[in-house]
C-alpha cells in the first residue's frame, strides 16, 4: 500500500475525547496514529461522528478542532483545522 499522507504519523494508543456540537457529553475514543496534522481514531461500533469536531488527546487539556478526512468502519481519520505545530508528534502518555 502506498502512503499518501503529507506528513508521517507516529503509533499511539492514546485516549481521545470527542466534543460532538449536538452531544451532551464527550464521547471516548482511541486514537491510533498521530502528527502534526491529523489523526487516526477509532470510535465504539455505531457512534455517529459528525463532519466537524473538537478532540482532546491524552491527558492535555486543549480541544483541537478537526474535520473528518475519510471514514472506514469504526475508524476516522481527522485533519486539525489549526496545526499542532507547537505540540509534539507524539503526546506522552
Amino acid at each position: 500500500m502506498e502512503e499518501r499522507r503529507a506528513k508521517l504519523r507516529a503509533k499511539v494508543a492514546l485516549t481521545g475525547h470527542a466534543a460532538f456540537p449536538s452531544a451532551a457529553a464527550e464521547v471516548r475514543c482511541l486514537v491510533i496514529n498521530v502528527s502534526n496534522i491529523g489523526a487516526c481514531l477509532s470510535f465504539p461500533s455505531g457512534v455517529p461522528v459528525p463532519r466537524m469536531f473538537n478532540l482532546r488527546i491524552g491527558p492535555d487539556p486543549k480541544p483541537h478542532a478537526v474535520r473528518v478526512a475519510w471514514r472506514r468502519a469504526s475508524d476516522v481519520g481527522v485533519a486539525f483545522l489549526a496545526s499542532r505545530a507547537r505540540t509534539p508528534d507524539v503526546i506522552p502518555g
